[in-house]
């Protein structure tokens, strides 16, 4: 039999810790929920922002009815300090975004742009907010998108191109999934 290399066991995985710290802070089990890496600022070094999400599905194979459903949808906010390698949860002023799943977010220097999601009720939500990290007082901010944006949907993908454009692609209006891509300027 001549040499196979395809037919060669996949690497192995080394486990360097087998554990984990809890963390009173820590955001818990969840899906459908937002990290993204921000840059260190004056005060604060790069760190992870953690967003929403649910913390249950209902339904699936064993259900009666088709489909799941996402339950516990919070709209918490944690970081994770990459240097400390510990939680915090986060208040910050401003009035945040409702409790959402399945939502976008992209960073946009030291701020976060979370479009869209999924809501408690099954609904989808077109809003867009800003969490601007910049200073120690971290501050949400609603944003009026000006001209045509991308529409309620959730299950979609949004990055920050050319550091000018935020672009969102597909995701599900709440019938049926798009494949559209919107494109909206950043102003920063």
């Amino acid at each position: 039999m001549g040499s196979r290399p395809w037919l060669n066991p996949a690497p192995s995985y080394h486990v360097l810790e087998s554990s984990w710290e809890t963390d009173d802070d820590a955001p818990g089990p969840r899906c459908g929920h937002s990290l993204t890496a921000v840059a260190a600022t004056k005060s604060h070094g790069p760190r992870l922002i953690l967003f929403g999400g649910a913390t249950a599905i209902e339904g699936g194979a064993s259900s009666a009815a088709p489909g799941i459903r996402l339950a516990g949808v919070t709209n918490s906010l944690h970081s994770y300090d990459v240097k400390t390698r510990k939680w915090t949860r986060l208040h910050p002023a401003g009035e945040p975004p409702s409790q959402r799943a399945a939502h976008a977010a992209a960073a946009v220097g030291t701020m976060v742009v979370f479009q869209g999601g999924i809501g408690p009720a099954g609904h989808s939500t077109d809003d867009l907010y800003v969490l601007d990290l910049t200073n120690d007082k971290f501050k949400w901010h609603r944003v009026v998108v000006q001209g045509p944006g991308p529409g309620p949907r959730y299950g979609h993908a949004m990055d920050l191109v050319a550091q000018r454009y935020l672009v969102t692609v597909s995701g599900n209006d709440g019938i049926a999934p798009s494949s559209s891509l919107v494109r909206l300027s950043s102003c920063h």
